[in-house]
């Protein structure tokens, strides 16, 4: 399939330029070289016509003035005429970018009209709480994982998602992240304080400082140290950022990966770091940003369980409030609530756990 796609490309694309060649040369010609062939033929026949005596000296100026001003003419004229062809040019690629912002336009309204808009979901916002109450978990297909959820989630409390694959703990996360709609019961969640670590991070563009601090700019995450630390000097910020982006590494256990790559390096990481490395990566980005609350979607495992352990115990002592998606019974201590998704026809049963 990829190279039935490719082969199409590239099939495309000598055809492009191929009429792209074959135009070069007809407005190059049109508008630089048929120009001087046309004033010296018109020329020649206004001088084959003039009726004076070209031994003359007036009647030799009264021609060279006119064929200055019968070539100045014809060059205005052809260029004025690859300026039209210039012109049509360019309303072709407008017209083309505005088609395609039309078609998009449309996609999004056929989507928009097909996507049912709950009617009894209410979404508010608290500081201090993650709730769900009577929500019902549906998919975009309208297929129902959860029904009738209701649990809070307080810091210094963390809930634990288990259940077989297919049952909807990611689900849960999607409408809590507002990628679905809540189709009735209430959500209750902070308007900030919240942060999302996915099974695969996200590997952006960028150097090993980047990855860390992403989705912030190395400007606003140097901003971000000198509140934290206090500091008013902003000549120090680099040197406090970088030393507070070890001391996460070494949490995480990458310093290796600073000592290998170095801060500005600018590899593609997503083929230099293993899955391991990279849910590790996703777990630093979590302890940088310090949040209220951390959303982990599966997101620890590919790493060994005492790694994992190692992970969830900073993020307690740091006091961050986690609602983990996993399988493993090992991040159980870690947990004060645990939330088994039976299966997927909207069975869940709620339960304290007992230290």
């Amino acid at each position: 399939m990829v190279e039935a796609k490719f082969m199409k490309l590239q099939n495309h694309s000598k055809v492009l330029l191929r009429k792209q060649w074959l135009y070069g040369i007809v407005d190059d010609f049109v508008t630089k070289q048929l120009p001087h062939n046309v004033t010296w033929g018109l020329s020649l026949l206004y001088a084959l016509e003039h009726k004076g005596d070209r031994a003359l000296t007036s009647t030799q100026g009264e021609l060279a003035h006119a064929l200055r001003f019968l070539a100045s003419v014809v060059s205005q004229s052809f260029v004025a005429f690859g300026d039209i062809l210039e012109l049509h040019k360019k309303f072709l690629e407008l017209s083309g970018g505005i088609n395609r912002i039309f078609e998009l336009e449309e996609v999004l309204h056929v989507a928009q009209r097909d996507t049912p808009v709950p009617s009894s979901a209410i979404s508010e916002a608290s500081e201090e709480i993650i709730s769900f109450h009577q929500v019902d978990i549906v998919t975009p297909s309208q297929k129902l994982l959860a029904s009738k959820l209701s649990c809070n989630v307080v810091q210094g409390k963390s809930l634990l998602l288990t259940g077989p694959n297919g049952t909807g703990k990611s689900s849960v996360f999607r409408v809590l992240r507002d990628l679905w709609p809540a189709f009735s019961g209430r959500v209750t969640k902070p308007s900030e304080g919240m942060f999302h670590v996915p099974q695969s991070p996200y590997t952006s563009l960028g150097t090993l400082r980047d990855q860390v601090i992403y989705p912030l700019s190395r400007e606003e995450a140097e901003m971000k140290i000198l509140s934290l630390y206090k500091a008013g000097n902003r000549a120090s910020a680099p040197e406090l950022l970088d030393d507070h982006l070890k001391t996460v590494l070494v949490n995480v256990r990458l310093v290796y990966l600073l000592e290998r790559e170095g801060w500005d390096s600018t590899p593609n990481w997503e083929d230099v770091l293993s899955l391991g490395e990279q849910q590790r990566l996703g777990m630093a980005r979590l302890f940088f940003h310090h949040p209220k609350f951390g959303i982990l979607d599966e997101c620890t495992n590919a790493t060994s369980v005492d790694v994992e352990e190692h992970l969830y115990r900073l993020a307690t002592d740091m006091g961050i409030t986690v609602i983990t998606s996993s399988q493993r019974p090992a991040l159980i201590p870690f947990h004060s609530v645990e939330l088994k998704l039976i299966d997927g026809e909207g069975n869940w049963e709620l339960c304290e756990i007992q230290h």
